[in-house]
């Protein structure tokens, strides 16, 4: 009998649809180096292989790993290896693939995943030829049972070309990223953890930020004067002159003085019922400018997502289609949804005399839209993880339900001779609004008009105004222009801006450069460098629909890649000077956060990637001292009271703000920051920040000692000025949104384990 080997790509996807096949009856298989899933279905012995996303990572020999002494133009052609990053999973895909077994790969379908499957299959020792029914696929888009069962019902074959294509991007990614990261971070002498990182997505998405930074660094504001006449019948509202913006001071002043004073006569007016659409579908990049606009950045939503599907909840996250599939029962997932806690939503929706869900312009057949798939046990989901799944659900319900309506009434109102547009609206049908809180649609009052019926005014104003650079990208509107200019994928895009930020080349969001990342595409530009213009980036991805269609092979792309490199690589070798003179220089620049107080010079803050500090422009000046590099760093007007340093107030998003003295190691920051005696020696117990951020509770003797505590991470934490009767470490509170909990930083202790004892005076309203 022929064993059936199925490969997924990850653990927990691997054990539902083992769950699902065997109607929970499998059993896990550890020893003697292998590692799987066994259980039969029907007359079949299965055995189901988890991965943990790529089984093999590309790299260069280990001969080109000196970074110094490797010539670049020897690594754009170098050999690339393929190294088995987990010797398990290799070991027993090799022993199932000696036996005389058939495989399935149950890997997520797309480029990256089908790529995952191949390499299980060449591990296995599976060649590309042999027989089609040796190995096939599953296809599905939702991890429930289903869809399982209908996807191993109904297996399709392997796409190598599919596969081919994410091969061509990987390696690609990894000559361009090598050679070009190597060769700035060598240049510059930004080495370790501060080296220059290079992408081939990454450097043209820095391009366009830099580029919005300096069409607002250099645009001219200009003045203009807006004419806005406030009428009133049943209520007040406005009309502008209709030039709009005026630019002649003389003009503006002569219309006014004309029309000061005056009422006015309705030109015309109509009134008119428009339609407010309800949203497409959820495709990757919409889902993540929505999440983006909950406070929810893009990296940390895909991940959320991802853990969802896996998880069963939604289906799979990463996708370009913006139309449900016929196959979908949208009946049938909104019954589902019935049973959790939107079902008085649901419910309005399936109210309906029918259900005609929205399309967006992109259809596909991979993957449907996000949606959800399944309700998720009352209080499985908190904090981020419920807001996602929320957005899914509702962002689902609002495709399915009716559109909205508002009512518009315009009108032209003469006065002196000058017309006025007036315009207002009114939501008369809220439709999907009602579901989507998310989206707002402003209405203001307008009363009903008739063609020469007098309005009276009752307020004339000339509005001074400016007109006002381009907004700064938001990760919403980045992600938005990367799809437009085909930069990265809808899986890679969120993580590019991510790395931005990880690598010191922007910060905040909206989105911003720092001197950093403005001095590098000030270097790349300076010799007109195509490795900044998505032009470039946009012309691979092209080639990698042509490998998907056969059309060319993967090697003839990345050998034209290299040719690529070769020339890209050579221009900034013959410019090297000039391309280090800017990044320098613009590296040691920083943001103005205050003025010295002892040479009334500028004190700037200077970011690498894991540091900052505080310096002043006067050379020789005390004041040059580290500070947080994970938090927002303010300059407060007072002096420190032990030293007559300035203090800073440090900002880290959710937790309270704190003030320090500039000097990490005043005395004022250790009594500030002390919150008790240690138990184990007796030291003080201070509040410390990791790497990361975390707050935590450490002795102040540290070496000496390594006692230390977890804190809570939002809100306020001070002393009670007690100790625990359990462990002897400090009492101390947490004050968040008014309430205030008293508890023990030891969290398995006995304090916080107490459940016969009354704990309502240790939570109330502040």
């Amino acid at each position: 009998m022929t064993l059936k080997i199925i490969v997924a790509e990850k653990a927990d996807a691997g054990r539902r649809i083992a769950y699902f096949l065997s109607d929970g009856k499998q059993k896990a298989k550890k020893g003697k180096g292998l590692n799987y899933i066994e259980f039969k279905k029907g007359d079949d012995d299965y055995a189901l292989v988890s991965l943990s996303g790529h089984v093999v990572e590309l790299d260069f020999p280990k001969e080109m790993n000196d970074w110094s002494s490797v010539d670049l133009n020897d690594l754009i052609f170098a050999k690339i290896d393929k190294n088995l990053k987990n010797r398990t999973v290799g070991n027993t895909l090799l022993d199932f693939g000696g036996k005389d077994s058939e495989f399935i790969i149950a890997t997520d379908y797309d480029r990256e995943g089908e790529l995952i499957g191949t390499e299980a299959l060449e591990l296995a020792g599976i060649a590309r030829n042999s027989p089609s029914n040796r190995v096939r696929r599953a296809k599905f888009s939702t991890l429930t049972r289903e869809e399982i069962e209908t996807a191993f019902d109904n297996l399709i074959g392997v796409d190598y070309d599919l596969a081919d294509s994410a091969g061509a991007r990987e390696e690609v990614d990894l000559i361009w990223g090598a050679v070009l990261t190597r060769f700035f971070s060598v240049s510059t002498k930004r080495l370790g953890k501060d080296f220059l990182s290079v992408g081939r997505v990454q450097t043209p998405t820095l391009a366009l930020i830099v580029d919005r930074e300096n069409e607002i660094t250099n645009f001219k504001q200009e003045t203009f004067w807006k004419i806005v006449i406030t009428f009133s019948k049943g209520g007040h509202f406005q009309g502008v002159y209709e030039k709009g913006q005026l630019f002649d001071k003389d003009e503006a002043d002569s219309v006014f003085a004309a029309v000061n004073g005056q009422s006015g006569e309705t030109k015309s007016f109509e009134k008119s019922v428009q339609r407010i659409s309800k949203p497409p579908p959820f495709n990757t990049t919409e889902f993540l400018r929505e999440a983006s606009r909950i406070g929810i950045n893009p990296a940390r939503a895909m991940a959320i997502a991802e853990s969802l599907y896996v998880k069963g909840y939604i289906s799979y996250p990463r996708t370009d289609n913006t139309v449900y599939q016929r196959s979908i029962s949208l009946t049938g997932v909104l019954k589902k949804l019935q049973k959790g806690e939107f079902r008085e939503e649901v419910e309005k929706v399936l109210a309906q005399d029918s259900i005609r869900p929205s399309r967006g312009r992109m259809e596909a057949t991979d993957h449907p839209p996000i949606y959800p798939v399944a309700v998720p046990k009352a209080a499985d989901l908190k904090g981020d993880f419920h807001k996602v799944y929320e957005l899914v659900v509702r962002r689902f319900l609002a495709t399915l339900y009716r559109d909205g309506a508002r009512e518009v009434r315009k009108a032209s109102i003469l006065v002196s001779g000058h017309s006025f547009n007036s315009e207002g609206s009114k939501i008369i049908d809220e439709g999907w609004l009602s579901l989507y809180p998310y989206r707002k649609v402003s209405e203001s009052y307008h009363p009903d008009l008739m063609e020469g019926e007098k309005v009276k005014a009752v307020k004339w104003e000339m509005v001074e105004d400016h007109t006002k650079p381009p907004p700064r990208y938001d990760a919403a509107s980045l992600l938005k222009l990367m799809e437009t200019l085909r930069l990265g994928t809808k899986s890679t895009r969120h993580d590019i801006i991510q790395k931005l930020q990880d690598r010191g080349f922007i910060q905040g969001n909206p989105v911003r450069p720092t001197h950093l990342g403005i001095g590098f595409i000030q270097a790349i530009k300076l010799i007109n460098s195509p490795i900044s213009k998505p032009e470039m980036t946009a012309r691979l991805e092209e080639d990698m629909d042509r490998i998907t269609r056969k059309e060319v092979s993967k090697q003839e792309v990345v050998n034209e890649s290299r040719d690529m490199l070769t020339n890209v690589l050579n221009d900034f070798i013959s410019n090297r000077q000039r391309i280090v003179e800017v990044i320098n220089s613009s590296a040691k620049k920083g943001d103005t956060v205050g003025t010295c107080p002892e040479h009334g010079t500028d004190l700037i803050i200077l970011k690498n990637r894991d540091s900052a500090k505080i310096k002043c422009t006067t050379d020789g000046c005390r004041i040059d001292f580290y500070v947080p590099a994970n938090a927002l760093i303010k300059l407060e007007e007072k002096k420190c009271p032990e030293c007559s340093l300035p203090l800073i107030r440090i900002i880290r998003k959710g937790q309270a703000p704190e003030t320090k003295c500039i000097n990490p190691a005043c005395k004022f920051n250790t009594k500030n920051a002390t919150l008790g005696t240690c138990p184990v020696d007796g030291g003080d117990l201070v509040i410390r920040q990791s790497r990361s951020g975390k707050r935590f509770l450490a002795c102040s003797n540290y070496p000496k000692c390594t006692q230390t505590y977890s804190l809570p991470q939002m809100g306020f934490i001070s002393s009670t000025g007690e100790k625990c009767q359990f462990c002897g470490a400090p009492l101390l509170v947490s004050a968040r949104k008014g309430y205030r909990w008293k508890f023990c930083p030891k969290i398995d202790c006995d304090y916080n384990k107490r459940k016969n004892e009354p704990r309502k005076e240790e939570k109330v309203k502040s």
